[in-house]
């Protein structure tokens, strides 16, 4: 083999890697990205559900409304220092509340969860994509639950009343109803608080 041919065959497959483990590489940082995608932004998006749920039922302005986020950020760094995981905080809200977060969450339509995140998911990746979402909204749940009865006294009752807006929120976007922005509005408009995605995306309510 000639050093031409040598060199080009060692520029196809850098890093000593052959060209299916590079394929397997590209899959898999495909499918890695596609599930931080699916975590981060169905985060986002239930908690803004959960804040325009909190001003429609309970009156929950800008003050309150910090305060729920800073808790809960407080509750998410805790969990990454070895403090209460999301099924720890589940079962505060099963012994103190009476509620299981679990079948809260799994009253969300299978179809309707996709509407989580706004780019669209394959059929073939449906089933894994619902599991990465319902978990999401599970660990959301958890700790807004325990959130508002420890920092707000609200009751079990108020609680569920609260997941089953932010259900309904879920449902409206589903169905066309409403937008992701259209929640970022009201939140902006009636609340003077903005999630940074949606800076100069709003529109006066």
């Amino acid at each position: 083999m000639s050093n031409a041919l040598v060199r080009k065959k060692k520029r196809m497959q850098p890093l000593g890697y052959s060209k299916s483990e590079l394929i397997g590489i590209q899959k898999y940082a495909k499918a890695q990205n596609n599930a931080d995608y699916l975590i981060t932004e169905s985060y986002y998006n239930v908690r803004m559900m959960a804040y325009q749920a909190l001003h429609d039922m309970f009156g929950f302005g800008q003050k309150r409304i910090i305060r729920v986020e800073q808790t809960i950020e407080t509750y998410l760094g805790d969990s990454e220092k070895d403090g209460m995981s999301a099924e720890e905080l589940g079962y505060f809200m099963k012994t103190k509340c009476g509620i299981d977060v679990r079948e809260e969450t799994n009253k969300i339509p299978y179809r309707e969860s996709f509407y989580l995140v706004e780019r669209k998911i394959a059929p073939n990746c449906m089933i894994q994509a619902n599991k990465f979402l319902l978990a999401q909204v599970f660990n959301y749940f958890a700790m807004l639950g325990v959130c508002l009865k420890t920092q707000f006294k609200f009751s079990g009752n108020q609680i569920r009343q609260v997941y089953e807006r932010i259900r309904y929120l879920i449902n409206c976007l589903a169905t066309g109803y409403e937008t992701m922005t259209g929640i970022a509005s009201v939140l902006e408009w009636e609340c003077k608080y903005i999630d940074k995605r949606f800076i100069g995306k709003t529109y006066e309510i």
